[in-house]
């Protein structure tokens, strides 16, 4: 029988306790996700390979729910923001949330027919994703983004298609904010 309990998120470190697991993302780790290679390169031997996110998480057995945070540090590449690495899930009638907690983002949404979509990610703002959307986090702020996800247990990740074409856009600052443009590198 599962019992109710009581888990600690701190919306500003994006700590969570109880935890089950947590993994994180060094900027050598997304070559793949962004544009300007050498410059990704040449940041990962000046800075010593930072870490973009991290994500932790809390899932109880047998549960058909579970639940974590992502937190992002602030940076760019060549003036494309730091990011995850974006996914469709695996169970593709399964969609999932966002909360944002502290920060500014934004989340980058895209359908298997093409269609792009961008929701901002402000503090209170819950983004509901839907099922077989690809999204991807971007940290578009100066100070760490930090949301809580929720997503039933059996939707996985599929990185693969993503990891593979790329998205059909990009959020790149150019000097005058914020911008969708064009992902020269997608391959249909």
């Amino acid at each position: 029988m599962l019992l109710p309990e009581g888990v600690l998120i701190n919306g500003m470190t994006g700590a969570v306790s109880p935890e089950t697991g947590k993994y994180t993302k060094r900027l050598s780790e997304l070559s793949e996700v962004f544009q300007d290679r050498a410059e990704l390169d040449r940041q990962v031997a000046e800075k010593g390979d930072p870490i973009v996110y991290e994500v932790v998480e809390y899932k109880k057995e047998g549960s058909d729910i579970f639940f974590g945070t992502t937190t992002m540090e602030p940076g760019n590449v060549n003036g494309e923001y730091y990011m995850t690495r974006g996914h469709f899930h695996q169970r593709r009638d399964m969609g999932e949330v966002y909360y944002t907690q502290s920060g500014h983002g934004v989340l980058l949404l895209e359908s298997r027919d093409g269609r792009t979509e961008v929701v901002r990610m402000d503090p209170g703002v819950c983004a509901f994703i839907p099922p077989d959307w690809a999204h991807r986090s971007i940290n578009v702020g100066d100070e760490k983004l930090v949301f809580v996800w929720v997503c039933n247990v059996e939707a996985g990740h599929d990185y693969g298609d993503i990891l593979k074409r790329g998205m059909r856009k990009l959020v790149v600052d150019r000097g005058e904010g914020l911008i969708l443009v064009d992902n020269p590198r997608f391959a249909d």
